[in-house]
């Protein structure tokens, strides 16, 4: 059974653009490896002539073309300079068959969510990332389970009780079925407690439904 494992990385690629722009987000949608290096990547925010004047400078990239320009985001191809190439993090990821399902990414660091056969294959990307001088956190590992959708969703086992419990009651209809205040009765706490691990539990829904499909 594969892990999930969810890291930090502060990859130096981009790093000098991400600055010009620290509120901007880069969600990559798709790399490519070889002799041309590229990647491509969501960038949201509102700085996009200041991010693509630094994209000009930035010395791991080559050029960059803006694909898709949309109301407040941008899709953009960047291809990579040696410098970018050497500093890549990904083949060695591949080479140890780890699979990157999630990356985002700000001007402190990027956030990567990946499938990974075995610890022995995490351990050996994280070396290979600090031999290239970069920092690597291990947020969180945990086991794959295709078919318990509490853990496909991010959930806690209590969250999702409490989602379905509120669901079945009628806490989401309009009007409302149950009172918040009835609903913590039937778990035996207090509203407030109540209402924090709802917000916890549609938070990571949110997380790993709808922000994943970015």
């Amino acid at each position: 059974m594969s892990f999930i494992a969810e890291f930090e990385v502060a990859s130096p690629i981009m790093r000098e653009s991400a600055k010009a722009v620290p509120a901007m987000v880069f969600r990559t949608e798709d790399l490519h490896l070889g002799e041309n290096a590229k990647f491509v990547f969501w960038a949201s925010g509102n700085d996009f002539d200041q991010l693509e004047s630094a994209l000009v400078t930035d010395p791991t990239i080559k050029d960059y073309t803006l694909l898709t320009e949309l109301s407040d985001r941008r899709l953009y191809r960047v291809t990579l300079t040696d410098k970018g190439k050497q500093a890549m993090t990904y083949p060695a990821a591949t080479e140890y068959d780890i699979v990157f399902l999630d990356v985002a990414a700000t001007h402190e660091e990027s956030r990567i969510r990946a499938r990974v056969p075995t610890r022995e294959a995490l351990k050996a990307y994280r070396d290979a990332c600090e031999e290239r001088g970069i920092p690597f956190h291990l947020d969180r590992l945990y086991r794959e389970e295709p078919d318990d959708l509490t853990t496909r969703y991010g959930l806690m086992p209590a969250q999702r009780e409490v989602l379905v419990r509120a669901h079945e009651r009628g806490y989401f209809n309009d009007p409302r079925s149950i009172t918040l205040e009835e609903l913590a009765e039937e778990f035996d706490v207090t509203p407030s407690a109540l209402g924090r691990r709802m917000r916890r539990a549609q938070d990571a829904l949110i997380e790993h439904t709808l922000r994943s499909e970015n």
